[in-house]
């Protein structure tokens, strides 16, 4: 595994102290714990800790100093110590959540050893394994481990239709990560039918992509893939739309990726030749005009029609509204639509909301997210009259961070007195004064479903948050309010002297 190490002699006495502290801390936490627990459980502790430290002595240009990894070592070991004397075993309760068709790994980091890899997945190695869905996130796995766990998969092959293997590579090198992929993906590739597949969290880039070539070209009924936060460049793009040559995905999610213009080109392709996609997300992936565009006209010719659309965290730019607008209005599905901080600007933000008060849109829209848009009081009309088209469904609404002011907020009250089945309302961040804010709270408390309403960070005065509370207060509804830690109750009249001059 790497050079560093101890001797057997010197983890024996780590173990014999460490079983000594945890009986004492416990006696003076006033809990039993019986000398044997205590040593069954420093023993397990100290193995974790030396596994974790030994694979991080190694680095990409040779090993840590030894007094460094010894630190690691000694620092592990404290934190399994105070997480078992201040928790007991409810972490690792709450953890183990596997049942006799599932298996769920997800917890504390722990690198998984060949040993400790066929302790956990016992359930899967027994004979007549009929597990149906893995969750291995949180653990590590070295290229014994991962064979182990391939072992454990085949023999659940005919069985088996979720797989979640994000998050099961960190801290290895990088050869070593990419062995235990190519592992892991070649056992998966030989499962019968499987449906879900999420490798995010795993550093991939194209070679990680590469490393999952044999699950990603074999799996031909797959229909949800996600790849969030994996490294995803546009060369990883391009390798994604090469493997993934089957058209049976309906889910497909990329976030906190690098994949610019040129990535979402790729993953465009690849969504044309999926017609059953009804859930899209490619978010925070530098994703501008040109790959937005390339997406949206990927899904309207494409023939596929959307329930889930987020392209959140993207700089696409006004020039990316027309073509987004043109797509809105051909999804009759559409339940979730997530633009928030994409830079479309005002004006980018009335083709979206025009599309979706056109009487040509068949959807009921449930989620609406334009927040960080710069939509002042001028675009607040449209913005009204698209929450009134979908008054009977709209469940969520997030306007955080735009600019409507006192004038805009009103426009938006009069919509949200019709909005039903609202549940959460963001209008924190819009430069709105008290007589905005009240005309927002009047309409909203009367709403029956509503658990939020944030106000917070406008220009409320101190006097205008007292009614509103108030307001709240006398329906039974303290609760609904957000808080108004970030409230300037200074900045009202200048926003209003403003507004006067504009006109």
């Amino acid at each position: 595994m790497s050079d560093w190490g101890i001797s057997e002699a010197q983890r024996a006495d780590t173990v014999s102290r460490l079983a000594s502290g945890i009986c004492n801390l416990a006696f003076a936490k006033k809990i039993g714990v019986p000398l044997d627990v205590a040593a069954k459980k420093a023993d397990e502790f100290e193995k974790k800790a030396y596994v974790s430290a030994a694979v991080a002595a190694r680095t990409t240009t040779g090993l840590r100093p030894y007094n460094e990894t010894l630190k690691n070592y000694t620092r592990k070991l404290s934190e399994f110590l105070f997480d078992y004397i201040m928790n007991g075993d409810q972490a690792e309760a709450q953890q183990n959540q596997s049942s006799n068709d599932s298996v769920d790994l997800f917890g504390s980091r722990d690198f998984l050893t060949k040993e400790s890899t066929q302790s956990v997945l016992a359930s899967m190695l027994a004979e007549g394994s009929k597990v149906e869905k893995i969750r291995f996130s949180t653990k590590s796995f070295s290229r014994d481990a991962a064979t182990v766990a391939a072992q454990a998969i085949a023999n659940c092959a005919n069985t088996l239709v979720e797989a979640d293997i994000s998050d099961v590579i960190a801290g290895r090198p990088e050869d070593e990560a990419l062995d235990a992929l190519r592992t892991l993906s070649g056992a998966l590739a030989g499962v019968a039918e499987l449906r879900v597949l999420n490798l995010s969290d795993n550093a991939l880039g194209e070679k990680g992509v590469r490393a999952c070539a044999e699950v990603l070209k074999s799996q031909k009924s797959l229909e949800a893939l996600s790849l969030q936060n994996v490294g995803c460049s546009v060369a990883a793009c391009a390798a994604v739309e090469e493997l993934v040559s089957h058209s049976s995905l309906r889910k497909l999610h990329l976030f906190n990726n690098m994949s610019d213009n040129a990535g979402a080109s790729h993953i465009a392709k690849l969504l044309a030749r999926s017609p059953s996609i009804t859930d899209f997300k490619m978010a925070s992936c530098r994703v501008g005009p040109q790959g937005a565009m390339s997406i949206a006209e990927a899904l309207y010719f494409g023939g596929g029609a959307v329930s889930k659309f987020d392209l959140s965290d993207n700089p696409l730019t006004p020039y990316a509204a027309a073509a987004l607008a043109a797509l809105l209005e051909k999804q009759p599905l559409l339940k979730t639509l997530n633009l928030n901080d994409t830079a479309i600007e005002e004006v980018g933000a009335l083709k979206v909301c025009e599309a979706l008060a056109s009487p040509r849109v068949d959807c009921q829209l449930e989620e609406l997210g334009l927040a960080l848009n710069e939509i002042t009081r001028k675009g607040a009309p449209a913005v009204g009259l698209a929450l009134l088209r979908h008054r009977n469904a709209l469940t969520r609404v997030n306007l955080r961070e735009n600019e409507l002011g006192n004038r805009g907020a009103q426009v938006i009250a009069k919509a949200l007195v019709r909005l039903q089945k609202l549940e959460k309302l963001d209008l924190a961040g819009n430069q709105v004064g008290t007589e905005g804010a009240l005309a927002v709270a009047r309409a909203a408390v009367s709403l029956p479903n509503l658990t939020l309403l944030d106000l917070d960070d406008n220009f409320i005065s101190e006097e205008g948050v007292d009614e509103i509370k108030a307001l709240f207060a006398a329906a039974g509804k303290e609760k609904v309010l957000g808080s108004f830690d970030n409230n300037d109750g200074e900045g009202e009249e200048e926003e209003e002297e403003e507004e006067e001059e504009e006109d």
